[in-house]
């Protein structure tokens, strides 16, 4: 994890005590830059880096962090007493598996033109980072399926409105239908309708059905007032699963 991704994943660094930015910095070349010990020259570089305001000096908050045996000193610099980097390790630390995913939401906005699917993807990343596990799979599933509607809209639209009166005729008893705008999709079909459409149309595969359709109904489990629980690791598998296989392979 970089230095700024690790700033993303806190609220309110600036506003925290220099104290404390120094414990949590000194934390970060721990755990992510493999150090055993840092100096104040180390802070002082993550300060720049994040255009974090610099104290006066330094030399003062690392004397009273040592007089109070939140940092420990010898020869070779500062460590994090054990209690200290421990609470660190379990507020902060994360599994591989979890910067993994947070590096692949990073990543996308390359990989995105679309202004409405960004605003999608942000707000995903917001919620995964803040563990709003709820929030984040229904906002990683808008993501997913506004991009499978532009998928549509640019690549496969006379497929789709071809094979519509195919699969659902009762759609069409009145009148004949058709899309031809991404609002177009929300007011005339269900979200499985258009998988299901999809899929007939050969616009997806099998296997991205079937991983629509499950994601489908887990953000249903999300979205609406449940006991079920949503934990990390189900959002991560959701997340990495969505992103993988529909978002990047539909681009």
């Amino acid at each position: 994890m970089t230095l700024t991704d690790f700033k993303q994943t806190l609220l309110g660094l600036a506003e925290k005590s220099h104290a404390d930015k120094i414990k949590l910095l000194g934390w970060y070349l721990h755990s992510h830059k493999g150090m055993e010990h840092f100096r104040p020259s180390d802070i002082r570089g993550c300060y720049e880096k994040l255009h974090l305001a610099l104290p006066s000096s330094f030399s003062g908050y690392f004397g009273n962090l040592v007089t109070r045996r939140e940092l420990l000193k010898n020869s070779s610099g500062y460590r994090l007493e054990h209690r200290v980097r421990e609470a660190f390790d379990q507020r902060y630390g994360t599994r591989e598996i979890t910067i993994q995913v947070t590096e692949l939401l990073l990543s996308l906005p390359a990989k995105i033109p679309n202004l409405a699917e960004r605003t999608y993807l942000d707000e995903a990343l917001i919620c995964f980072r803040q563990g709003a596990f709820r929030a984040a799979v229904v906002m990683t599933w808008n993501l997913a399926y506004h991009h499978l509607c532009d998928h549509i809209l640019a690549n496969h639209l006379t497929e789709f409105n071809g094979r519509w009166p195919i699969v659902y005729p009762g759609h069409h008893k009145r009148s004949p239908k058709s899309v031809a705008t991404i609002d177009d999709f929300a007011q005339e079909l269900k979200e499985s309708e258009l998988i299901e459409i999809c899929r007939s149309a050969k616009i997806i595969t099998k296997d991205v059905h079937r991983i629509l359709t499950d994601k489908l109904g887990r953000r249903n489990s999300a979205a609406h007032p449940s006991s079920v629980r949503i934990e990390q690791l189900q959002t991560e598998a959701f997340v990495d699963d969505l992103i993988k296989n529909v978002v990047l392979k539909l681009s």
